[in-house]
């Protein structure tokens, strides 16, 4: 749930006199790098060599994962500014740099460097995907055109945490997320989230709710996977904020010492007959 008194969080579309404006960071201005314009009869079906072409170059663009996930028929109609319903779906590392740095005016400008770096790659796949015949729509990493830690748990890497967040097991909470919306319906879409599990962790822990210093993390007390998100207090939003990054096990630990951890937890329950 995000504050009534504001425009909208990170993790939520945003529209305002029929334009796209940027998430969090207020005077970001995010824009169209296109050079290559969207073919007049767009290809459907992608042959494996442009595919594998798009991953190697997602690749030495520093994009560490990438993903293909559909958006829900409910949320294309709500939302009119969506061009296709298949997409591919990136994610960029958040670097320690940024971690380590306080919150402040060049936390953000950090941030905003990494968005910069982030959007002008996605631009180039997607010239590079218009050039081979294939209509797209980019979802800049910076730009609340869609719900994009939901579209990528919808493709399957990863699951949005309490924090809002997406925790994947490459790079825990630690990524912006970017997508290419897409005529291309051959995509190997994910059909399944072998991550959910995180969840039910997420519901024991709380340590992002914790580690925020101006609660803009709140308990939701109607749904305790979840956190209520409260944008007008978030330091991440205009100084770069992490600490709730910081905090996080999977950050702190890593995917997979906290899986192991989970999954002793849940044996240990079973056994008490608690689940």
């Amino acid at each position: 749930m995000t504050d009534e008194n504001t425009m909208g969080c990170c993790c939520e579309p945003v529209k305002e006199n029929n334009e796209d404006i940027s998430c969090c960071g207020g005077d970001y201005e995010v824009t169209d790098d296109s050079k290559i314009e969207n073919p007049k009869n767009p290809k459907k079906e992608i042959d494996l060599e442009i595919l594998n072409k798009i991953e190697d170059m997602g690749k030495s663009l520093d994009m560490e994962i990438i993903g293909f996930g559909k958006i829900p028929k409910e949320e294309l109609k709500e939302n009119e500014r969506l061009q296709y319903s298949n997409a591919i779906v990136f994610t960029m590392k958040i670097g320690e740099k940024i971690i380590n740095e306080p919150p402040s005016e060049f936390a953000q400008e950090l941030n905003n460097l990494l968005y910069d770096k982030f959007g002008k790659s996605i631009y180039i796949l997607s010239d590079y995907l218009r050039e081979n015949g294939f209509a797209t729509q980019v979802a800049h990493p910076h730009q609340n055109l869609l719900d994009l830690p939901q579209l990528a748990e919808t493709s399957g890497i990863g699951t949005v945490g309490r924090s809002h967040l997406l925790i994947t097991p490459e790079l825990g909470p630690c990524q912006k997320i970017g997508a290419i919306l897409t005529s291309i319906e051959n995509l190997n879409f994910s059909k399944e989230n072998k991550h959910n599990w995180i969840n039910d962790y997420c519901k024991r822990c709380g340590k992002c709710i914790k580690a925020c210093p101006e609660d803009a993390l709140q308990k939701d007390y109607m749904d305790e996977n979840k956190a209520d998100f409260i944008e007008s207090q978030c330091l991440g939003c205009n100084q770069g904020c992490t600490y709730c990054i910081e905090e996080c096990p999977f950050y702190k630990d890593g995917y997979r010492f906290v899986k192991e951890k989970h999954d002793k937890l849940e044996t240990k329950l079973k056994e008490k007959g608690k689940l």
